[in-house]
C-alpha cells in the first residue's frame, strides 16, 4: 500500500501540457518530494499521438503518457499510463481501482494482451506480476513501434471509451 500511494503521490507532480513534449522517444527525469528536493530516484517517460473514441466522439486526438518508476529496492516495478483527451484532458476508465486490459500489436502482427488496472483516481496502473510481463516487451532493447488499444469496456460496465496509439520500446543502450 506504501508503494501505492507513493507511486500515485509521484505520478501527481507531473503535468502535462501539449506544447514543449518530447513525442516518440524515451526521457528521463529524476523525481522530487513535496518540498521541491530531488529525490535520487530517476523515472523513464514516454509521450506520443493517438485517438480515442467515445459516444459522443469518434477518432479524436489524444495524447498517451507513459511513466516507468522502475524497480524498488525490493524488485518491485511500478508504472502508470495516462491518457490525455484532446490533448489535455485526464480520461478516467473507472468508477473504482478495477482490473482490465491493454492489447499491444508487435511489429510481426502478433497480438499480446497485458493486465493493468484502471485506478480510482484515473490513468492506469502496473505493478507486481503485472508489471513484470509488460517491461519483459518494454526493455526488449530493439526500438520497436508497437500499436495498443484499450477499452473503458474491460475495466468498467460503464462506458465505452476506445484509446489508439502506440509507444516504442526502449533501446539497448536506455534499457534500465
Amino acid at each position: 500500500m506504501k508503494n501505492l500511494l507513493l507511486f500515485l503521490f509521484i505520478s501527481a507532480t507531473f503535468s502535462l501540457t501539449a506544447q514543449g513534449l518530447n513525442h516518440d522517444s524515451w526521457d528521463s527525469a529524476e523525481t522530487t518530494d513535496e518540498f521541491g528536493d530531488k529525490t535520487g530516484e530517476v523515472i523513464s517517460m514516454y509521450f506520443s499521438k493517438g485517438k480515442f473514441s467515445n459516444s459522443a466522439t469518434t477518432g479524436e486526438d489524444m495524447i498517451f503518457k507513459f511513466v516507468d518508476y522502475g524497480k524498488d529496492e525490493k524488485g518491485d516495478g511500478t508504472a502508470q499510463i495516462d491518457f490525455y483527451e484532446y490533448n489535455n484532458t485526464p480520461a478516467r476508465l473507472g468508477l473504482d481501482t478495477s482490473l482490465g486490459s491493454l492489447k499491444c500489436k508487435l511489429p510481426d502482427g502478433t497480438v499480446e494482451t497485458f493486465q493493468l488496472y484502471a485506478l480510482k483516481g484515473g490513468g492506469l496502473g502496473l505493478w507486481g506480476k503485472y508489471y513484470d510481463k509488460f517491461f519483459e516487451l518494454v526493455n526488449n532493447g530493439k526500438w520497436e513501434k508497437v500499436k495498443f488499444v484499450v477499452n473503458e469496456s474491460d475495466f468498467s460496465e460503464y462506458g465505452g471509451s476506445k484509446y489508439l496509439g502506440h509507444f516504442h520500446t526502449k533501446n539497448a543502450d536506455i534499457v534500465k
